[in-house]
């Protein structure tokens, strides 16, 4: 299963939360503490917006299949970026001849010329059999754009083709909903098929100025006998938030979020980046966070999902 990080805020040191804590993301790549059943060794990819670079709309963009953990150029940039929106993803396939590690199955995926970066904690099963069922409600110019094999690409496609404008830079808002019209698309095409095995979806979705986060899964509990993914799959897919002022390294060298008047940072993950959790809050099952920048702070709130 793979692990996500998503951060929207005050400039954040990406060393720090990709390498420096004690449980960083990469480190959950080869020894996450939540899912020790599951390694996520099939690549690393991130989106991560800095307002003071050139075209700030757009974000920088970094995609490898190799193990983040000796990666030396994302090291090196890591040591030299603090933006102030990013979506990081360590991608975990299962062991399995018909798997495919490449660049295009890297998350997050963010299409060119569109304003939407997404990455997904979870995967859709027996997608081969409802994938088309999907096709009448992607649009055919933003269908045209899926170069990969995962369900995950699919359900951005999805996500997008509910946006008045697929390219443009939606609000939070109308991300928020387009996000819950997705699932609920997705709902109506496995019923169709009678798919009931419990499947994950936490998604992760953002503008550079907006994030939204869904903690869900479809049909949670449901099990064909002997699963092969029953031992991963059977806790709740996990999902960690910590806001506040800033999130920095204290001068002890733990990593924290400082509190603060107003909130004006919002870190949130699979799991906390420290072994130290008092600071974390566990996103509610069945429920989706968004945010958002404005001049005052991080407007952000928690939202039922009735899908």
């Amino acid at each position: 299963m793979c692990r996500v990080l998503a951060y929207l805020g005050e400039p954040v040191s990406l060393e720090l939360v990709l390498f420096e804590t004690d449980s960083s993301l990469v480190r959950q790549s080869y020894s996450p503490r939540m899912m020790e059943t599951f390694l996520n060794l099939a690549g690393f990819g991130m989106a991560a917006w800095d307002a003071r670079s050139v075209r700030s709309e757009d974000p920088f963009l970094y995609r490898a299949t190799t193990l983040p953990a000796f990666d030396r150029n994302l090291r090196n940039l890591s040591a030299k970026l603090a933006p102030t929106c990013m979506v990081a993803h360590v991608r975990g396939v299962t062991h399995s001849g018909e798997e495919t590690v490449a660049e295009t199955n890297l998350h997050p995926f963010r299409f060119p010329e569109t304003g939407v970066a997404l990455a997904h904690n979870g995967h859709l099963r027996e997608f081969a059999r409802m994938r088309y069922d999907l096709i009448p409600h992607i649009r055919p110019e933003v269908a045209a754009r899926i170069s990969g094999t995962t369900d995950s690409e699919w359900i951005y496609a999805l996500v997008l083709s509910q946006l008045e404008d697929p390219t443009g830079r939606p609000e939070t808002r109308e991300l928020a909903d387009a996000a819950v019209a997705a699932l609920r698309l997705l709902r109506d095409a496995r019923a169709r098929h009678g798919i009931d095995t419990s499947s994950p979806v936490n998604l992760f979705l953002t503008t550079g100025k907006g994030l939204v986060a869904t903690r869900f899964s479809f049909d949670y509990g449901w099990y064909p006998d002997e699963d092969a993914l029953l031992e991963t799959d059977l806790p709740y897919c996990s999902l960690w938030y910590t806001l506040g002022g800033e999130y920095v390294k204290a001068e002890n060298g733990d990593a924290a979020m400082l509190a603060a008047d107003r909130t004006r940072s919002l870190l949130i993950a699979s799991e906390p980046l420290t072994v130290d959790t008092s600071t974390w809050l566990e996103v509610p099952e069945y429920s989706m966070i968004t945010a958002e920048l404005t001049d005052d702070g991080l407007d952000s709130e928690t939202r039922d999902l009735d899908v």
